[in-house]
């Protein structure tokens, strides 16, 4: 007859080996990933995917800082985009405090000393050379042709884990041909959707002059997005 105590020892064991079984299940699934190789990376396909599905994002969240060579800040706004054409930016221009509101082909600019809401006609400020990375962020991706593109590995940010690409491109933007001549863009990409959250530009003059820095960060794409005109 087996006895009371017999069973308790067989059940306690049956428990340890299913408990050692799982925790050696779980050190050879992970050893398999921290070992594993990681999937071949062609910077080409991946940097083309990004501009793509990034460009057809139909809203998102950014914020620009652009400064020169030296540091000094030029430009430092936050704001969101809902297609079709409605963009809110707010924040630093020049030394300067500007708000923004984009509808159509009507811009709403908030007066600084009355901080009345100013009505233009026509949306040839945003539009503007000077104004565009602000306006329109996504036009930093414009680029003719991009003649090499590095993949420099994985690189961590509060969003999660990114991949990281570096190219030099060749921009559209006529405003920056008049005054550099070389670009270093570096690009940090979400694995799996392929939404580009960080992008760095450095533009440099004749002889490398340091020129212009662009950091660009997006977040909240094709989130739902209300911008309204304002009152």
């Amino acid at each position: 007859m087996i006895g009371p105590r017999w069973l308790i020892l067989r059940k306690r064991n049956l428990v340890l080996g299913l408990l050692g079984l799982l925790l050696l299940i779980l050190l050879v699934w992970g050893a398999a990933r921290l070992f594993s190789p990681e999937p071949k990376i062609i910077p080409e396909q991946v940097l083309a995917d990004s501009l793509q599905k990034t460009a057809a994002s139909r809203s998102f969240r950014y914020q620009v800082e652009a400064r020169t060579g030296d540091g000094a800040l030029l430009s430092q706004v936050a704001g969101e985009v809902a297609a079709p054409g409605r963009i809110h930016i707010k924040g630093t221009m020049y030394n300067s405090p500007v708000e923004f509101v984009q509808i159509g082909e009507t811009t709403y600019m908030r007066d600084i000393w009355t901080k009345k809401w100013l009505t233009l006609e026509g949306n040839k400020l945003a539009q503007s050379d000077l104004f565009i990375t602000e306006f329109k962020p996504l036009s930093f991706f414009n680029f003719k042709d991009v003649p090499v593109v590095h993949y420099r590995g994985r690189e961590k940010l509060p969003e999660g884990n990114m991949l990281v690409l570096e190219c030099q491109p060749l921009l559209k933007n006529p405003f920056f041909d008049l005054r550099y001549t070389t670009y270093n863009c570096k690009l940090w990409v979400e694995p799996g959707s392929y939404f580009i959250r960080r992008a760095v530009l450095d533009a440099r003059g004749p002889g490398g002059k340091p020129g212009l820095s662009v950091t660009l960060k997006l977040w909240d794409f094709d989130r739902p997005l209300t911008i309204n005109p304002p009152v």
